[in-house]
């Protein structure tokens, strides 16, 4: 194969994955960076809303002299072209979150490498970083796949696994992630720029597909036992935030808790609150959570509610939009 290899990099305009791959691909003597597909103007991922140290794939694309892409529909005749017309052997993609169909996926002389932040097969689709801490996920992983039209779906060129204790926020997770991720992309460029890469088939046994997290998701049951209330706080953090509501119908958004054990009676009705100097305890289905951290006009702050309040809700109700 004659070097260097021609890329294009598909990534969300705010995404801290796709920056580093585009810095990465970019500078690589094996790679001639060719193309950067990105977000439509004025859609940002959100999974990165709100955080420090934000980043702009525009303008660090524009920096190494390659504006990017940025089509509505990536799937469309025309975008489809240009891209085509580009001539890429490979595209390369790392949290994108347009669906490539068939005609695109055609379009690399090679073939199209999704980065994804799961062992696959299990957690394809939406936010594993999410779903795996919801689910206290202690075996994971990194993977990268030889695209198909099933979504996350293709055979394995390269995995990375992590262990995890089971107690990691969605953010820390997103964040151990990012950075096997982006060791994983630095090792397999050489298999890149010399065409050999070993394809594994998946097993659809071992399957697991997740979907876009809702307000229910979100939702904090004190109904529910302490450690399912725990991974949905930790699920949560650090955006949009577990969320319940309190007595007067606010939306208090929960960035950690502690559970606290049978503190108080263990038969007492879950979502009665207590107050103690100025700490506040929560009861749920088997005991009792201390309540440390809010959110408050986008802040993290301790948590605290007004000694009035004798309870939260434990009706569900979807989150009020902005």
């Amino acid at each position: 194969m004659s070097l260097p290899v021609r890329v294009v990099l598909m990534s969300e305009v705010n995404s801290k994955l796709g920056a580093p791959f585009l810095s990465i691909l970019a500078e690589h003597p094996l790679v001639e960076l060719v193309g950067v597909v990105t977000s439509p103007r004025g859609r940002l991922c959100p999974y990165f809303l709100g955080e420090e140290d934000q980043v702009d794939l525009d303008a660090q694309g524009r920096g190494w002299g390659i504006p990017p892409m940025r089509p509505a529909n990536v799937n469309d005749p025309g975008s489809v072209a240009a891209i085509a017309a580009l001539k890429p052997d490979y595209i390369i993609v790392g949290n994108y979150q347009q669906i490539l169909k068939a005609d695109l996926l055609g379009v690399p002389r090679i073939t199209s490498v999704n980065f994804h932040p799961s062992p696959l097969p299990k957690y394809a689709g939406w936010a594993p970083f999410f779903w795996m801490a919801r689910t206290g996920e202690t075996r994971s992983g990194v993977t990268a796949i030889a695209m198909t039209t099933q979504i996350d779906g293709g055979p394995v060129i390269a995995a990375k696994p992590i262990m995890l204790s089971g107690t990691e926020t969605a953010l820390e997770i997103r964040e151990s992630h990012t950075v096997a991720n982006v060791a994983l992309l630095r090792e397999l460029i050489p298999r890149l720029a010399a065409g050999r890469l070993p394809l594994t088939p998946q097993d659809p046994g071992e399957r697991t597909y997740f979907s876009k997290p809702g307000d229910h998701d979100y939702w904090l049951d004190f109904t529910q036992d302490t450690e399912t209330i725990l991974r949905t706080v930790r699920a949560g953090y650090r955006r949009p935030g577990a969320y319940v509501l309190t007595e007067d119908g606010e939306v208090m958004v929960v960035l950690s808790m502690e559970a606290v054990g049978t503190r108080y009676p263990a038969s007492v009705t879950p979502g009665t609150v207590r107050h103690e100097n100025d700490d506040v305890f929560i009861a749920a289905k088997d005991g009792w959570l201390r309540l440390w951290s809010i959110e408050v006009e986008g802040e993290e702050q301790l948590g605290h509610l007004p000694r009035s309040h004798t309870s939260v809700s434990t009706r569900f109700a979807p989150r009020p939009s902005a």
